[in-house]
């Protein structure tokens, strides 16, 4: 039994706390708001005026799509897998690249076993070797003997992404330390000329671009052309802000890139700050109130597309509403979800004898990440034989398993809403609760600031745990089991109605 005023959309309920929050309550599709990525603030508006604004901030599509993925996986790959290290140095000799048993059928098929929804590769990392055959650097797999010069690690990558049915992603590195050799474009100082990208009219593919850059803004251009253009549908493009180069300086045109991305692969989500944000860390972990909503400093008119960056990325609290009242001296709040970046093992590309993290860090992993508002970007690298070791596929497969395993079963029957706002559950039946989820309709922005979770013991209410912000979901483990029939979420703070979806797991 629905009570009147309990409405669902797509899937979530909407819960109208009139009674907490007197504004209007959105009860129907149609009414769920439209507003931008990106709102101003002005040097006049109030702490209650801004925080009011920040309920106002939605997701593009685009981040909407990529948020309800959850699980994406990083495969690091390339010249440093041969090499033993981390970061290249830009010489190593192409011929070390030998991966004879490349088999990109099985890291698909692991990834999608574990539940894992997109994939992101990187066709070229610091050091700057191609992982395909581009018309613009002699520096990657053209010039190795592996499969005569012929091989196209990027080809075979995003085929069985698709033969698999998981979205793709490619990183491809800013800084180029082999480009930043002497004789390089990287750092050379050249002068930005007038030119067409692609500037290779056997890439073209009818759309051309004109920018003014300087050699190595054109060959990253030309090369992020070639990318976007041949392999297919591109979901997300990774712009790594880390640069081991020192004692050159090479300004980015951000603009053209992002120019570039939008024209040719209009759904693709860009890292990088543009529409993703870094968590702060690389140990796949999220704040506990983690806000995808975040004031910044600069313009705010065309700040969807453009990079922003927090003054402190790794700071405990960045969009909260204590955070939100001191934003007087910001220029605009902009949607921005975090991506937390972690490992499989203990480094980013394979090394031998190095096991996988433990089934229980990985599931502290996902409850931290996927169930405080984050995707999780967890790297999983092929060994040099170009295959994912028997370790890793084992261990993938128990992580996919035991997540599978806790949400198969929802067990909240129905839901309704109190006279006070709060949203009730009716669980089939007396029932375990090991986890409580809490989501918001994200079309409606990023509302709650505040709630407690509670369960019915018969007689009364009575507290199982608290949270601050929700978002896309809100996953908490009950430090003690609760046996009950009813579970409450009792929102106690907001920036405007919210709109969210109860769910219980034993």
């Amino acid at each position: 039994m629905r009570l009147p005023g309990a409405r669902r959309i797509a899937g979530c309920f909407v819960l109208a706390l009139s009674t907490l929050f007197p504004m209007p309550a959105s009860t129907a599709e149609e009414q769920v708001p439209v507003s931008p990525q990106v709102v101003p603030i002005s040097p006049n508006d109030t702490p209650a005026q801004i925080i009011a604004k920040a309920a106002q901030v939605v997701p593009s599509p685009r981040q909407l799509a990529w948020q309800r993925q959850e699980l994406t996986a990083f495969v690091h790959f390339g010249v440093n897998t041969f090499t033993g290290r981390e970061i290249g140095t830009g010489q190593e000799s192409p011929e070390v690249f030998q991966p004879d048993q490349l088999d990109t059928d099985q890291w698909m098929n692991a990834l999608r076993d574990a539940g894992f929804r997109k994939v992101i590769f990187t066709a070229k990392h610091h050091d700057g070797f191609l992982l395909y055959p581009s018309h613009y650097s002699g520096y990657g797999v053209a010039a190795s003997s592996w499969r005569a010069g012929k091989g196209d690690v990027v080809r075979a990558f995003t085929d069985s992404a698709r033969k698999f049915g998981l979205a793709v992603g490619i990183y491809l590195s800013p800084a180029d330390l082999h480009e930043a050799l002497p004789g390089g474009r990287y750092g050379n100082g050249s002068r930005a000329v007038p030119t067409s990208i692609p500037e290779n009219p056997a890439d073209s593919t009818g759309r051309t671009f004109p920018v003014t850059a300087d050699d190595y803004n054109r060959y990253y251009l030309n090369t992020l052309y070639e990318l976007l253009t041949r392999y297919g549908k591109v979901d997300e493009v990774w712009f790594d802000g880390f640069n081991p180069i020192h004692g050159k300086s090479q300004t980015y045109d951000f603009p053209d890139w992002i120019k570039l991305v939008r024209a040719l692969q209009p759904e693709a989500v860009m890292f990088g700050g543009v529409d993703l944000r870094w968590v702060g860390n690389e140990d796949g972990t999220a704040r506990t109130g983690e806000f995808s909503v975040l004031p910044f400093h600069g313009k705010a008119d065309g700040a969807q597309d453009l990079p922003t960056v927090a003054a402190d990325e790794s700071a405990a609290d960045l969009g909260s509403d204590a955070v939100l009242a001191k934003a007087g001296g910001g220029d605009f709040l902009k949607w921005a979800p975090a991506e937390c970046d972690a490992r499989l093992e203990s480094t980013w590309f394979w090394h031998p004898n190095q096991p996988p993290k433990s089934l229980d860090s990985l599931v502290d992993m996902y409850f931290d990440s996927v169930g405080r508002n984050c995707q999780l970007l967890l790297d999983v690298p092929p060994d040099d034989h170009g295959r994912f070791t028997a370790a890793d596929v084992a261990r993938l497969h128990e992580f996919g398993a035991r997540i599978s395993g806790m949400f198969a079963h929802d067990l909240v029957r129905s839901t309704s809403r109190e006279p006070d706002g709060s949203l009730v559950a009716e669980l089939v039946g007396t029932k375990r609760v090991e986890v409580v989820s809490v989501a918001e309709d994200l079309r409606a922005g990023q509302r709650v600031t505040g709630f407690e979770a509670q369960a019915w013991n018969g007689c009364a209410w009575y507290p199982v745990a608290t949270g601050t912000a929700v978002g896309n979901k809100r996953l908490l483990r009950l430090s003690k089991p609760v046996d009950t029939s009813r579970l409450r979420v009792h929102v106690t703070s907001a920036r405007a109605a919210p709109m969210i979806k109860l769910g219980a797991y034993g």
